[in-house]
């Protein structure tokens, strides 16, 4: 953190307010806090919506509600439900039900995801876990675990046609890929699983490969070592 503890206050905001922004220890926001530059905290919890015009550097996010950050957001663990909406974003430990847009890079150790999410660049997490409750995109995947499922809640929705859920990528690379309901032109990795309604066009595998009789592979190549 970028100054002592020592020196750092507290910062609540009820109701709406607006804040230059600066070092804190633990920021609370119920309501609607605008922040108009970066903000440097061990813990923010949001309950409500709120903006800050810089970056966002914090040890704890909880949210539920909305969040803008219109650079870098940077997080131990973040968790909580509701809409984020960053420039890029880096964290340890990341768990939303919600919408991701991230309009650069996202990385995270682990990243557990349940609704939709459209990242600009490079998703890159050593265990990604996405759970499509509606369109996702990100330029590419990079990972060490990638489990790409669609929400089975969807199935029951009779308007949300599942063909409409798909997630989409250029590039999928990890060690172990296990994706259901996804487009991409390539897909690497040790131990690949292409599920259902899967449209792929080049599956380049080293260990195991299993493609589900709904999916489409163009290509697959079995790498040797």
């Amino acid at each position: 953190m970028g100054s002592n503890a020592a020196e750092r206050n507290n910062l609540k905001i009820l109701g709406t307010s607006s804040s230059m922004g600066g070092c804190f220890l633990d920021v609370k926001v119920t309501g609607e806090g605008k922040f108009a530059g970066d903000v440097d905290c061990l813990s923010f919890s949001l309950t409500g919506n709120s903006g800050i015009s810089g970056s966002l550097r914090t040890e704890k996010l909880k949210l539920t509600g909305e969040i803008e950050v219109k650079e870098r957001l940077t997080a131990g663990a973040l968790h909580g439900q509701g809409e984020i909406k960053c420039g890029s974003l880096s964290a340890e430990r990341f768990k939303l039900s919600g919408d991701l847009e991230v309009s650069g890079d996202c990385e995270a150790e682990k990243l557990q995801m349940t609704g939709a999410l459209r990242v600009g660049r490079l998703l890159n997490a050593d265990i990604l876990e996405l759970v499509l409750f509606g369109p996702s995109r990100s330029s590419e995947v990079g990972g060490g675990s990638i489990t790409i499922k669609r929400s089975k809640a969807g199935v029951l929705l009779k308007q949300v046609q599942s063909k409409g859920i798909l997630f989409t990528a250029r590039v999928i690379e990890g060690d172990q890929v296990d994706i259901q309901n996804t487009r991409a032109e390539v897909v690497r990795g040790e131990n690949v699983i292409i599920g259902a309604d899967c449209e792929i066009g080049i599956v380049e595998y080293r260990g195991k490969l299993e493609i589900h009789k709904s999916a489409t592979v163009k290509q697959q190549v079995k790498v040797t070592k």
